[in-house]
Order: C-alpha cells, then structure tokens, then sequence
C-alpha cells in the first residue's frame, strides 16, 4: 500500500500536466506512493498525456465539472495513508513527497513558490504578491489545495469536499475541519512551484471566480453578506506594500488599474454568482 496518494485534477491543460508529471517523476527519497491523475472533460490531449507518461499514473475521468468533484474522484480512487493535493499548473519541488510524507501534521498545506518571468508584467506581480500565499491563508484555518496534504483519517472525519461549489471549496473544508478539531498547520519546507497569472483577463477569470464562490458559500450562510465581505475590496495601500514586499516597488497609479480589474470582477463574481 503507498504511504502518500497524489491527486492532481486537470481541465485542458495537457502541457502543464506534462511538467508536472515529469516533477512527480524526479522525486528525490520518497517513500512508496501512487500518483493520481482526475480528467475533468479534457478536450485537449490530458488524458493521453497522462495515460503515455512514464509514471504511469492512475487515470480517472470524472464527468462532473469542477475541480473539487474531481479532486473527491481521486480521493475515491486512491489508496495512500496520506493524500497529497496539486495541481496541473503546479510543479512540485524535487523533495515535495520526501518532505510531506514525514511531516507531522494531520492536515498541512504546504509552500506555493511562484515562479517569475524575466520581465514580469503588471499583471504578474500583483498576482504573485497576492495569489497563494499560502502562509497566510492557513492562518485563515484552510490551506490551498494547490499543496493541501491530508491524513486519510482525517479525511474520514470530516469527509470529501463540496462538490457543488467551484471556487471556495478548500475554504469550506479547512472551517469544516476546523468545527471538528482538525487545524490545518504550515509546512513551509513542503514546496511546489506554480506560475502567476500574466494577463488582464487571466487576472479578471481568477477574481471573478473567486468572488463566485464567496457568493456560494454567502447562499448558505457561510460567508457574509456582499456589503460586508472582507474579501472584495482591498485597500491599495496594502497592494503597493505587498507587491514591493516581492520585489522591487510599483507606483500607485501602476498598479490601481491592475487592482481596479481585480475588485470589478470580484464584485460581479460576487453579485452574479459565476
């Protein structure tokens, strides 16, 4: 039986599921583990990218769109002690197994490195000074699933995520689990890569469905109202500071645009619910 099961969703992203493949492959010390790949109605070539790569993992297609349907497909289909979550766009570090499989913790999520572009737009700084940091999100009480480990006992008690909800989902599981004791640690030495978004409209579809899933768990009751959600509206202040604390300083009149397109897809996410 594998000590560590790795499950990696992937939705049309054949490319990106190859160098993450190929990073699974080159694991350094790493006990016995099976890696678990979840197509979630792929029209380009994932499935036969995972089904040719020389890890030969194991391929599942969950019909049911949405990452976090496809993510309890894989819990479903794997077998390990401990589950392991990333993603297609994610790269894991040589010793990411290594290091996750020994780690303490019950429930952890782990560093999310973003990679940096010789000459990094607008766009990629403030995405790479805001997006993932997963430090912080654990001190929310969830980590994100682009490097979220779980016991399978754990898993048990608090059960598979909420395939209903598209964005958010990571959210909802970590308060579940915390309502029944499980705090979810970080593990800063636990590593994967992930590229930040370049784009304006890379920028607006991830703060767009971001806001979408603030509006799904609000529906419920888990989540405040719009007039008095703490995620739509950051102060730009706080931008500045945290893109200079990446690298080097942007002005304000740099980054308010990039920051404007943010909060306006927050906001019709938020108010549209997709």
């Amino acid at each position: 039986m594998p000590v560590v099961s790795v499950v990696v969703p992937v939705l049309d992203d054949a490319s990106g599921l190859a160098a993450c493949l190929d990073a699974l492959a080159a694991q350094v010390g790493a006990p016995d583990h099976e890696v678990v790949v979840v197509d979630n109605g792929s029209v380009d070539d994932s499935v036969a990218v995972a089904r040719t790569h020389r890890l030969q993992p194991v391929v599942v297609v969950e019909p049911r769109r949405g990452s976090y349907a496809a993510r309890n497909a894989g819990i479903t289909a794997s077998t390990g002690d401990r589950v392991a979550f990333t993603d297609a766009d994610c790269v894991p570090a040589p010793t990411w197994i290594a290091a996750g499989s020994v780690y303490a913790a019950a429930a952890f999520g782990g560093a999310v490195r973003m990679t940096q572009s010789a000459e990094p737009t607008v766009w990629e700084r403030y995405d790479r000074a805001l997006y993932l940091r997963q430090e912080q999100l654990v001190a929310q009480g969830f980590a994100a699933t682009a490097n979220l480990w779980v016991d399978r006992a754990v898993l048990s008690a608090v059960g598979l995520f909420d395939p209903a909800l598209h964005s958010s989902g990571d959210l909802e599981w970590g308060r579940r689990a915390a309502s029944l004791g499980f705090a979810v640690a970080y593990a800063p030495d636990v590593v994967v890569g992930h590229a930040p978004r370049t784009t304006r409209a890379g920028t607006w579809r991830l703060h767009r469905r971001l806001g979408a899933g603030w509006a799904a768990l609000a529906a419920r009751g888990a989540w405040p109202p719009p007039w008095r959600d703490p995620g739509l509206v950051l102060p730009l202040g706080m931008v500045v500071d945290a893109v200079a604390a990446d690298g080097s300083a942007l002005r304000r009149r740099q980054l308010a645009p990039v920051h404007a397109v943010a909060v306006a897809a927050r906001v019709t996410g938020r108010l549209t619910g997709r």
